[in-house]
């Protein structure tokens, strides 16, 4: 009997063993045909992965599209500030400080509106000199008290030296000058830097002067080629 019992156990000792390793043969097999994972399965996989995404994406194009939209607005509006706030800055180039005032001189064309050039064709009389067009300064006061100017007429020296032309400039006793409705004045030539008007402006104030320039009409025929090269300049003053 217990012969019997011992053939048994064995047996089945026998057979649990067996079980033992088929079942590690079962693991081991499994873990190397997932370890051969073919590249397909991969790539399905990500394929799958990128179908997802691109169908959340088409989901939000209508988001993502008025996001876009507002951006490139946001970007155009701030570009064409700045655009146009360049194109106005100019305007202020014309503006020089002196002392306590603002003087702005507008622009005559293609000239600066300080610059004054006459040749013999702005040869004439007194009554057409007095509808030609003005030089205008605007002048403005900073200060809170009255403040005292001088308008100078200066020699355009760096056109003068561009040109080579210190031998032919129209001489001053033959160039007539208004200021505003004023009387008609004759430049001295015996001042190398007449001056052409002196006034004052009131605290916080500003006040717009007109000067005009022509040349006499019965300016000799020796001067017909002859021109003049000047400019008007402001000089703060105290009284």
């Amino acid at each position: 009997m217990d012969k019997k019992m011992k053939e048994v156990k064995k047996s089945n000792d026998g057979k649990i063993v067996r079980a033992i390793f088929e079942e590690r043969k079962r693991r081991k097999r499994e873990r190397e045909k997932a370890k051969k994972l073919k590249i397909s399965d991969i790539k399905r996989s990500e394929g799958a992965h990128v179908g997802h995404l691109l169908h959340h994406l088409k989901a939000r194009e209508v988001e993502i599209t008025f996001f876009g939209v507002v951006i490139v607005l946001s970007i155009v509006l701030i570009c064409l500030y700045f655009v146009f706030s360049s194109v106005r800055e100019p305007v202020n180039y014309n503006t020089i400080h002196v002392g306590k005032f603002d003087v702005t001189y507008q622009d005559r064309g293609n000239l600066l509106g300080n610059i004054v050039e006459l040749t013999s064709s702005d040869a004439m009389s007194n009554k057409e000199g007095k509808k030609t067009s003005s030089y205008q300064i605007e002048i403005e006061n900073n200060a809170n008290s009255t403040q005292y100017y001088q308008i100078k007429f200066m020699r355009d020296v760096a056109m003068i030296e561009e040109d080579n032309c210190s031998d032919y400039q129209i001489p001053l006793s033959y160039v007539y000058y208004q200021v505003n409705d004023g009387k008609v004045m004759k430049l001295d030539d015996s001042k190398r830097s007449p001056v052409l008007y002196q006034g004052e402006v009131g605290a916080k104030e500003k006040e717009t002067l007109e000067i005009r320039f022509w040349v006499d009409e019965n300016l000799p025929s020796e001067f017909v080629n002859y021109h003049l090269h000047r400019k008007i300049s402001f000089k703060s003053i105290v009284a």
